[in-house]
């Protein structure tokens, strides 16, 4: 700990911090910084050592991982995730369950579908899978919800499961979307785990998806 700062004062300030976290972390949207900074009044050099050890706390006592969101727009924010968070139903309420499946379903239809130089699918090509599966984008389901649309499109983005955009192509008349995978499903979703429930879906060997193989392969040894 800095010399410079009073031992009460930081510990104040870290517990602050804590309880402002974990309450914002159960929404599983962005935290900002500056929303932090607000809400405990406080800033400097005394705000950046507590948020460090609090990083340290979250993960040592409560196996959260706190990291920073990448080119965020609006300023600095911040993910909370379990590591297992993605992999895990027993973690979660029956709402949470449902929705969680859903976005298993969803991220793994991309993650099949694109490649390296197509790395996201149109909102059409989503809405005409899902409904083979007979869920319809602007209606109820028994399972998932009554408004679909609004958890795919809004909750799941504003999470940062999903990243939804504008179609870039210039010959399309009106506005058409395209998602990818967004930040957190990167860090909560093991691809290996994906590829090995499609192949069990569809019985087929895992090998049989060569590209895929090979990708989640590659990640492993990058990873290794």
């Amino acid at each position: 700990m800095d010399a410079s700062f009073n031992a009460d004062e930081m510990k104040i300030s870290v517990n602050s911090i804590i309880t402002y976290v974990l309450n914002g972390a159960s929404t599983k949207l962005p935290i900002k910084e500056r929303d932090i900074m607000q809400a405990i009044d406080k800033k400097g050099k005394l705000f950046t050592a507590a948020l460090e050890r609090v990083k340290e706390i979250l993960k040592e006592t409560y196996g959260i991982l706190m990291v920073a969101v990448p080119e965020s727009k609006g300023g600095k924010c911040y993910i909370c995730f379990s590591e297992d968070s993605g992999k895990s139903l027993l973690m979660h309420d029956e709402k949470q369950k449902s929705q969680l499946i859903l976005l298993f379903i969803i991220l793994s239809f991309i993650f099949m579908r694109t490649t390296t130089s197509i790395p996201s699918i149109t909102e059409t090509h989503l809405q005409n899978f899902l409904k083979t599966l007979h869920i319809d984008f602007d209606g109820p389901h028994a399972y998932f919800g009554s408004n679909i649309r609004k958890l795919i499109t809004d909750t799941f983005v504003k999470q940062l499961y999903l990243k939804r955009e504008k179609s870039s192509s210039d010959l399309e008349t009106e506005i058409k979307f395209c998602y990818s995978w967004g930040y957190r499903a990167h860090q909560e979703f093991d691809k290996k785990c994906l590829l090995l429930t499609t192949a069990q879906i569809m019985k087929k060997p895992v090998k049989t998806f060569g590209t895929k193989y090979d990708e989640v392969c590659k990640d492993e040894e990058d990873a290794g």
